[in-house]
């Protein structure tokens, strides 16, 4: 017969709190699995599991809200989301070592006595928020239903895939930008605008909605003033007035 565990023990074991075990169990994140008599919750090891993954979901930075309906859906669609999540962590693991190796390098100047670069330091704290503001900032930009059309695409590519996939745009920007004193109804520029639709189309083609949406986010970024490029801003308005110029130039052939 299975174990059952009281829910102070289960809360020893899985070093949850008691008051944690009855809000998610209010919540319909994890109920136990069975009661006594007396009506007192009884859990099992497969009460723990889920438990785990709620743990390792909320430690991701998803929401409560967001965590009970990623347990609701197919095991496929949470392999899915698990693979974008683990791609971000990826990501801000690279930005917090490059502000570690700056930190570490005025530490040295300070121990050796001499002059700390204040630049150098504003540079850490910015590349410490900069993160956290980016994603809350475009996240505003889409609907709950948008997010998850993004974690769908997402889930389609593997972090290989996906760096060569953002590496062709990267490349892609840089010639546009090399070309943008050319008329854009030229033969140049209406070559780049289909490599732009290609590749926009690549992964957003089946998700049109999405697609229109994503200019529009930008937009509205840069009527905000936000046109300094960087992380979330990989190109400014003029690259996209140029594409935009030269895609109504080629018409339907692109």
């Amino acid at each position: 017969m299975e174990k059952r565990y009281k829910i102070k023990e289960f809360a020893g074991l899985s070093k949850v709190t008691v008051r944690t075990l009855h809000h998610y169990d209010r919540l319909g994140l994890l109920k136990p699995s069975a009661r006594t008599e007396s009506g007192y919750r009884l859990y099992m090891d497969k009460d723990l599991l889920r438990l785990q993954q709620i743990v390792t979901l909320k430690f991701m930075g998803l929401s409560l809200d967001q965590i009970k309906r990623a347990l609701a859906r197919p095991q496929s669609a949470v392999l899915r989301s698990l693979r974008l999540q683990a791609e971000a962590v990826e990501e801000e693991i690279e930005r917090l070592k490059r502000a570690v190796a700056a930190l570490r390098e005025t530490a040295r100047m300070v121990e050796a006595g001499g002059a700390i670069e204040w630049s150098k330091v504003t540079r850490i704290m910015e590349d410490i928020q900069m993160s956290d503001e980016i994603k809350k900032r475009w996240a505003g930009h889409y609907s709950e239903d948008e997010m998850k059309e993004f974690s769908e695409i997402g889930g389609k590519y593997t972090p290989e895939k996906m760096a060569e996939y953002q590496n062709r745009w990267t490349a892609l920007i840089e010639e546009v930008k090399a070309n943008l004193s050319s008329d854009p109804a030229g033969e140049i520029a209406k070559s780049l605008a289909k490599r732009w639709q290609d590749l926009l189309n690549e992964a957003y083609g089946g998700h049109p909605g999405l697609k229109q949406k994503i200019g529009a986010a930008y937009q509205a970024e840069w009527k905000a003033g936000n046109t300094a490029q960087g992380p979330g801003m990989p190109f400014g308005p003029e690259i996209w007035d140029f594409i935009h110029k030269a895609m109504q130039a080629a018409g339907p052939a692109c």
